[in-house]
């Protein structure tokens, strides 16, 4: 899909415990040569810390559209007119319903509503419970993301948090990172 170093990809995260999988993903995206700015919203911040994703990407985590560190207070701007590629992962079911409805109450989403569509793709990672993902409601909202021009990534089969097998799960970093190359 593209080659990784030199380009900026601003790494999403809304909340799932899949977040843990972020951190990984940061590493190697930073070792394939990528710059890596990290938005994390408010509830990814309950799976992973701030701390651990700067220390990851080696840049400050943004969570807030009202950073009082953009000079002109429009961090969803900046940030996604930098991006060569918005990648959300992982993308709950709340967070792809918020991108279909063009909600833009938090920085995450903002940012994705704001993008240039033209020209900074947005990739999604999915993550959430084997019935989470066979809803009818999910099956539409990733539909309608796709047909939005949004790139669906595949989800993983096997154990899930909650102690579940089936799909649903994000794709390991690894994964990931062969469906961007």
């Amino acid at each position: 899909m593209m080659e990784l170093a030199g380009k900026h990809i601003v790494l999403g995260l809304s909340g799932g415990v899949a977040c843990y999988k972020s951190a990984e993903l940061t590493r190697l995206l930073v070792k394939a040569g990528a710059t890596v700015q990290v938005v994390m919203t408010e509830a990814a911040g309950q799976f992973i810390t701030p701390v651990t994703m700067q220390a990851l990407s080696g840049r400050p985590v943004y969570g807030s559209q009202w950073d009082a560190r953009e000079g002109n207070n429009m961090p969803h701007i900046n940030l996604s007119r930098a991006a060569d590629a918005i990648l959300i992962a992982p993308c709950s079911a709340d967070f792809i319903a918020r991108l279909v409805q063009g909600r833009a109450d938090e920085l995450l989403s903002l940012m994705c509503l704001a993008r240039p569509m033209e020209r900074v793709p947005l990739l999604i990672a999915p993550a959430m419970n084997r019935e989470m993902w066979a809803h009818p409601a999910t099956r539409r909202n990733l539909a309608q993301l796709a047909q939005d021009g949004a790139t669906v990534l595949g989800v993983g089969c096997g154990e899930q948090a909650c102690g579940e097998v089936g799909d649903g799960r994000m794709l390991e970093a690894e994964e990931i990172l062969e469906e961007l190359d």
